[in-house]
């Protein structure tokens, strides 16, 4: 993907004469040199420091956030600091709330979310040497990288990366699968391989079920999954500059009929944003209604306890059901895409008739708001949780990928799995601007319409390249539109 490089000298002096002059204090004025700025997380943490801490909904309901907040109390007990829950929503307004008293002092989002409060000089930039990055790809630092003060400065100490994967159940392969389903005898199913033979698997499964089951279940409006078919037959985001808009790029047509083809054998029912949070119930039910699914791997916590509670009331004890759960839950890498783009022919040879997708990615960080009175504690606590230790309890407890590779690669699975493609250029970073923001609704709509058109439209449009062309000029043109609205409101 092509990023936005937006930076200029307007950008610098902007940031240093006015972005900045909500530092040092919520709501009050000043401006700030580069020199200034790094003075404020110099010396010992600020005496009977309370920091409000943003994290994400899943580690506040599983409990995590609090036993971080209360490590970090009880480390820097000397100083009577105090990190608390924020309270707030995870995605709370830094831009409204800053400025007002009412945002974090840190805060941890994704990176087109928090560099967009660095456009505006709501969060600091941050003292890279005295964090540990050594371990973290540039791909992925770069997410957090702004030009300011005719330098280049980090806004974000990224602590994990997200893109899709695909996540199925070992027990509901179809008991002659290495006969059936594995031509080039790998030991791998075919049909979590390539997206042609899932695309067969999942029409076999609807028709032998009467419609009842699915081989792939997966939300068809979601943008963040679904802009992997577009991104992998050339499409980008944004090029050198905001006006570059590449989702229409020749080629995006091809990903995009895929897209519609594989919607006619998933089905109408997936056309909506709750597909995302039913597979947790379909994809572990005794049943078998779902053999697998295509998301982030952030659900597979939830999928693994949801899997055991099934085993359970089957008659296993809560060991054997942990344990089964575990090992039939197999996440893999996102199925090879077929070259020409036609998943309804059959492969012959998947070495030279496909190839390795390439998926929408994001970093989350931890970064500082610029209103807070307490950078050093803020510093402490972001460093804190960085450490190699606490980013491996984090990833344990929320089943987040770490940035850093080399604890990728001691946790394995689906972090291993997810780091190396990060670090092979398979997954483009979401640029980290503002104007992204803009992407998201328009791409929902033109996946709802595209998927629409091969389950439930008595007469398809997207039936020629130049129909699906079309789809995606018109695709472009409205975020065109909504940038324009968002720059003048």
């Amino acid at each position: 993907m092509k990023t936005i490089k937006r930076i200029c000298l307007c950008l610098a002096l902007v940031m240093s004469v006015a972005c900045f002059a909500a530092c040092g204090e919520r709501g009050g004025g000043g401006t700030f040199t580069y020199e200034e700025l790094m003075a404020k997380f110099e010396g010992d943490i600020e005496q009977n420091a309370t920091i409000r801490v943003l994290d994400n909904q899943m580690a506040i309901e599983t409990g995590h956030l609090q036993e971080v907040l209360d490590a970090f109390n009880e480390k820097y007990k000397e100083y009577n600091v105090n990190a608390v829950d924020a309270n707030m929503d995870q995605y709370v307004d830094l831009e409204q709330n800053g400025p007002d008293g009412y945002g974090p002092d840190v805060l941890y989002q994704a990176n087109d979310m928090l560099m967009r409060y660095a456009e505006g000089g709501h969060v600091l930039p941050l003292p890279m040497d005295e964090l540990d990055t050594e371990e973290i790809p540039e791909t992925v630092m770069d997410a957090y990288k702004m030009e300011t003060y005719g330098m280049d400065l980090y806004y974000g100490m990224p602590v994990a990366q997200q893109s899709t994967v695909l996540t199925y159940r070992k027990d509901l392969l179809p008991e002659n699968w290495e006969e059936e389903w594995d031509d080039n005898q790998n030991g791998v199913p075919d049909m979590v391989e390539n997206m042609n033979d899932l695309y067969a698997y999942s029409a076999q499964v609807k028709e032998e079920s009467g419609g009842d089951k699915y081989g792939l279940y997966m939300s068809l409006v979601d943008q963040y999954f679904n802009s992997g078919y577009l991104l992998s037959f050339g499409a980008y985001v944004f090029g050198e500059t905001h006006d570059d808009i590449g989702l229409n790029a020749d080629g995006a047509e091809v990903g995009l009929n895929l897209f519609r083809d594989l919607a006619g054998v998933v089905g109408s029912t997936c056309i909506n944003q709750n597909a995302t949070t039913q597979v947790a119930t379909y994809l572990t039910d005794s049943k078998g209604t779902v053999f697998c699914t295509i998301g982030t791997p952030d659900w597979l916590t939830t999928f693994r306890e949801n899997l055991s509670a099934t085993y359970v009331k089957s008659g296993m004890s809560r060991e054997e059901a942990d344990k089964a759960a575990e090992e039939n839950l197999v996440v893999v890498d996102p199925p090879r895409l077929p070259n020409d783009g036609d998943i309804k022919k059959a492969i012959t040879d998947m070495e030279t008739e496909t190839f390795e997708p390439t998926t929408m990615g994001g970093v989350n960080a931890f970064s500082i708001s610029s209103y807070t009175k307490y950078p050093k504690a803020c510093l402490a606590f972001v460093k804190f949780v960085s450490e190699y230790e606490n980013l491996k309890w984090r990833s344990e407890a929320l089943g987040a990928v770490p940035a850093r590779t080399d604890l990728a690669e001691e946790l394995g699975g689906v972090s291993s799995i997810l780091s190396g493609r990060v670090s092979a250029g398979l997954v483009d970073i979401m640029p980290s601007t503002r104007d992204t923001q803009y992407i998201w609704d328009p791409l929902s709509s033109l996946f709802n319409d595209v998927a629409t058109d091969n389950t439930t439209r008595e007469a398809p449009v997207y039936t020629t390249a130049e129909a699906l062309k079309g789809a995606l000029d018109k695709l472009v043109n409205d975020i065109r539109s909504a940038m324009a609205v968002g720059d003048i409101s």
